[in-house]
């Protein structure tokens, strides 16, 4: 990992305030990863549910914070996990089928291939014109975020 930006967004709805880490990798690869601040001490700061009915609202303030990146880095791809609720298996969660639908809306695949991994809700927005490139390859990818996050 390069380094790690910090954003943060408050809330309209419920006036809780989230932070964003995006985690720069090598070849311009971007991890996105969300929480509740207040949640930002426990180890299960990602499965949290809030149960303030506004995933929409949050999920679309990191769109925005990825298109910052999307426009700024012309190399950039994404990768993140939707990560599981309490009691809930890691295969294929709520909150990956959510991310990828919204993912899809929003960035399409003129500009990015998106590969996924269901088994682990992982996700990959891979830049096209860096695979044309031959940047990187889809495993040698795929295996640097299962190594990093040990996934099965």
């Amino acid at each position: 990992m390069r380094h790690i930006d910090l954003w943060r967004f408050k809330s309209m709805k419920s006036g809780k305030t989230y932070l964003v880490d995006v985690e720069a990798y090598e070849k311009h690869i971007y991890g996105i990863k969300f929480y509740l601040k207040s949640q930002a001490h426990l180890q299960e700061k990602y499965s949290f549910q809030t149960n303030d009915f506004e995933p929409r609202r949050i999920v679309l303030s990191c769109i925005y914070i990825m298109k910052h990146y999307y426009e700024t880095d012309v190399h950039s791809s994404f990768a993140f996990i939707g990560a599981n609720n309490m009691g809930e298996d890691k295969a294929c969660t709520k909150r990956f089928r959510f991310y990828r639908t919204i993912v899809n809306t929003y960035f399409g695949t003129k500009t990015f291939e998106h590969h996924t991994d269901e088994r682990n809700s992982a996700y990959l927005m891979l830049r096209k014109t860096e695979l044309d490139k031959n940047t990187f390859s889809i495993k040698d990818i795929e295996n640097f975020f299962r190594d990093i996050y040990m996934l099965s």
